[in-house]
């Protein structure tokens, strides 16, 4: 199975890890889940897909080695990029922008591999509650000026 497939849609395929000085291993669940491929970003997947061998890893250097989380630290000049965040963040914010965009948070748990929805639950309280989202709409809404009652005139 490769790492990126385009059918039934682009998407790339997590069945393996390969963390620095370590074996290459399976996934914690030891099962693959397919996780897609946004349009902004598809080009670039084909590009880093294209002539590449079927059991070769799809995240690699120019050189086609591994490419290991302190490779992009060194490259991106992480340790002042990201202002004391781990590159593992990263995993986490694209659960807070799915479910932020709508998507359902079984969809997201499938995406992440987690074998609880409990664990996906997790990401939903950075988004605040439906009741913060009415809130903060109505507090926006044109024509409120922030006063209290008694300065619009009501006794």
């Amino acid at each position: 199975m490769r790492d990126f497939v385009e059918v039934p849609m682009p998407a790339l395929v997590v069945q393996r890890a390969a963390p620095e000085g370590v074996q290459v291993k399976t996934t914690k669940s030891g099962r693959s889940r397919r996780v897609p491929v946004a349009d902004r970003v598809l080009p670039l997947v084909r590009a880093m897909a294209a002539g590449r061998q079927a059991d070769a890893p799809l995240f690699v250097t120019a050189t086609g080695h591994v490419l290991h989380a302190t490779a992009v630290e060194r490259t991106l000049d992480w340790s002042v990029v990201a202002r004391g965040r781990r590159i593992h963040d990263l995993r986490h914010t694209a659960a807070c922008l799915w479910l932020a965009r709508g998507v359902d948070p079984s969809t997201v748990q499938a995406w992440m591999g987690h074998a609880s929805i409990a664990t996906t639950n997790l990401y939903l309280h950075h988004l605040g509650t439906p009741a913060d989202r009415a809130g903060l709409d109505r507090l926006n809404a044109p024509g409120y000026t922030g006063g209290t009652r008694t300065e619009v005139g009501h006794q």
